[in-house]
């Protein structure tokens, strides 16, 4: 991170957040800029919650415009025996008026999700690296409530997983048991609801793949 960008990151992150953001870097982790919480950014972190950061995961963040212009609050929440990973070597940056709730394990690699995120994790959710998740996006993984066809019981929660290089378009919902391989590409106004093969676009409700031999970067 330049000079520049840390002085805009502190400006944003005000003394509030800067403090709390020390207060549950230094409670969960060895290092005091691990966790970077902004001064909006309602944290309700189970003692018991296990965190393994390698550099920095960042919830809050972001300045309004295009993709959110309304900034809003954010919240984490964890319960006891959660844990939270971040997996990379630079940063797992999670944008404003997000929601996080964590019940089981979550990891991120160095990758961005937009603003507005929610994500519900009762089992596990990862997120590798290079992957760019935009706004309005949901990842469940739990049902939070039991369901029965034909009188014999559907799992409630099931893994998700988010392999490297990902693109998640704006409106999207990726719902538990879905795996979105290495280098795809999911549309705007998706819900997921089967494993995307790698280096495919899929879209609509439920997604299905529109395109192959995809590939997508940022210039």
């Amino acid at each position: 991170m330049t000079g520049m960008n840390r002085l805009r990151q502190l400006k944003d992150l005000g003394a509030r957040g800067a403090l709390k953001s020390a207060y549950y870097s230094l409670r969960h982790t060895s290092n005091a800029t691990s966790l970077v919480f902004t001064s909006n950014t309602i944290t309700e972190i189970a003692p018991r919650t296990e965190f393994d950061v390698n550099r920095r995961l960042s919830v809050g963040m972001g300045r309004s415009g295009a993709s959110h212009p309304r900034i809003g609050r954010s919240k984490v929440s964890t319960t006891a025996g959660a844990s939270v990973s971040h997996t990379g070597e630079d940063l797992a940056n999670i944008g404003p008026a997000s929601i996080l709730h964590v019940e089981g394990d979550f990891s991120m690699g160095d990758s961005y999700a937009n603003s507005h995120l929610r994500l519900l994790c009762g089992d596990e959710i990862s997120i590798g690296d290079g992957v760019a998740i935009a706004w309005n996006v949901e990842l469940l993984d739990d049902d939070r409530h039991v369901m029965r066809i034909a009188g014999e019981p559907v799992e409630r929660s099931e893994p998700i997983r988010i392999e490297d290089d990902v693109w998640i378009g704006h409106d999207v919902s990726i719902q538990k048991g879905v795996t979105v391989r290495r280098g795809s590409v999911v549309a705007s106004g998706s819900v997921v609801t089967s494993d995307v093969p790698p280096n495919t676009l899929a879209a609509g409700v439920p997604a299905e793949v529109v395109r192959e031999d995809v590939t997508w970067g940022n210039g």
